[in-house]
């Protein structure tokens, strides 16, 4: 077994995601994959008790989106957008990321986000992981595809 040691190089980790993925992207039609992801933002907005206005979520499959943004997903308080990259993604990090952005929508909205909440380890981003991880067992127990 090889192990993978990153030199902390993010175009790096971007040429190994492009060289181990194509993961389910040819077995689940677009239209199939927006309808979960639809779905999903529904059942999350509902289990973040968000109300009834929830931020615009767009998710680009366009070639080296994600080397442009530096980051997987991304929240825009600003506009209250989220971005996130489907590209050579697997489904279900796709949702794991939308739900890690709603977090942060979540905790924009309570006044909770400021200039440090997006360094790793701070109480915001680790929030943000562990609600995302449940969000993503429920909704799989619905919608086991996602991890096909």
């Amino acid at each position: 077994m090889k192990i993978f040691h990153s030199n902390g190089s993010k175009e790096r980790l971007f040429e190994m995601m492009k060289r181990v993925n194509n993961l389910n992207e040819q077995l689940l039609p677009f239209q199939k994959k927006d309808e979960i992801i639809n779905e999903f933002v529904e059942f999350a907005t509902k289990k973040l008790k968000l109300g009834d206005k929830s931020p615009n979520v767009a998710v680009s499959y366009k070639d080296n989106v994600a080397e442009k943004m530096k980051s997987f997903g991304k929240f825009f308080p600003d506009t209250n957008e989220i971005r996130v990259v489907g590209t050579n993604r697997n489904l279900a990090d796709v949702l794991r990321t939308i739900a890690h952005e709603l977090v942060h929508y979540k905790q924009n909205k309570e006044g909770k986000l400021n200039q440090n909440s997006g360094e790793t380890g701070s109480a915001e981003e680790n929030e943000a992981n562990v609600l995302a991880g449940v969000l993503m067992r429920e909704f799989g127990k619905t919608y086991p595809e996602i991890f096909e």
